[in-house]
């Protein structure tokens, strides 16, 4: 028997939000009921924390949040760090080195602080969507000598799946390299994941991985569907993780999010 969920994870673009619009009704409505019943309800996302943050404040979210792809947990509410991790030095200089090469956008990440080299229209449309402040540098190498979280090449969308295929053929010995959104190919360390993150989260939590749920769409969910005791995946979410779910869901336009915490948290079965 499958046990009762104790830990939610949400991804946030695609699965919760989308775009300009936020969390719909249905499902502030789903999250808030399942808090009610003692669920510990967490975020997991590539975003960064300052961005992160604000979304858990509106959702009363008090558990640590997982940001980065994972390679950070902190308490939204005290910034206390749980977990974090930084790319290895001298493959995120090569990545640096090779972007420049291919005259891609970069944005390096020090101590929650979005850093690039030049606020192009890909920048500023990356610290738009975060609602974050650009940190100009001359030289992204000095991010990276610094402790950089990520990496993250900004791309016209038809653009991006070529580009995680090039970096990924290039790095794949020494980076994780995956798609969070539909114009940013990133790079993190491996030994980060947002899967990983989950599994920390739940042993501080002191809940087992079976009674965990997650929910996402793009490739940088797949590990954390498949670490949760059941992956949910949205019905317009990247095939890969369609594929690998335990469920497939709505869109979000469709409250799917809504649909698979009403039918796997809160027993309506009826709710799909």
């Amino acid at each position: 028997m499958t046990p009762a969920i104790r830990l939610l994870a949400l991804d946030l673009d695609g699965t919760i939000v989308s775009g300009a619009h936020g969390v719909t009704p249905r499902v502030r409505t789903a999250i808030r009921r399942a808090q009610a019943r003692g669920v510990a309800v967490t975020i997991a996302t590539g975003r960064m924390f300052r961005s992160a943050r604000r979304f858990a404040r509106d959702l009363d979210v008090t558990a640590p949040i997982i940001c980065y792809q994972g390679a950070l947990v902190r308490n939204p509410i005290s910034g206390e760090t749980l977990h974090s991790r930084v790319l290895p030095v001298a493959p995120a200089l090569d990545v640096v080195a090779y972007a420049k090469t291919r005259g891609w956008h970069l944005n390096a990440y020090v101590d929650d602080e979005l850093y690039m080299e030049a606020a192009t229209p890909e920048g500023r449309f990356y610290a738009e969507t975060s609602d974050v402040p650009i940190r100009l540098i001359p030289d992204l190498a000095t991010a990276v000598h610094r402790g950089t979280t990520k990496l993250v090449v900004v791309a016209d969308e038809a653009d991006v799946p070529a580009i995680v295929d090039d970096l990924d053929e290039r790095f794949r010995s020494v980076l994780d390299i995956t798609r969070s959104h539909p114009r940013f190919a990133e790079a993190i360390g491996q030994d980060v994941s947002k899967g990983e993150a989950l599994h920390l989260l739940a042993r501080a939590l002191d809940i087992s991985t079976e009674a965990t749920m997650a929910i996402g769409d793009n490739l940088n969910d797949l590990d954390l569907v498949t670490a949760a005791g059941i992956g949910v995946a949205m019905g317009d979410g990247d095939p890969r993780v369609r594929a690998a779910a335990d469920w497939v869901t709505a869109t979000y336009a469709e409250d799917g999010a809504a649909l698979a915490i009403e039918r796997f948290v809160l027993g309506e079965d009826g709710a799909a």
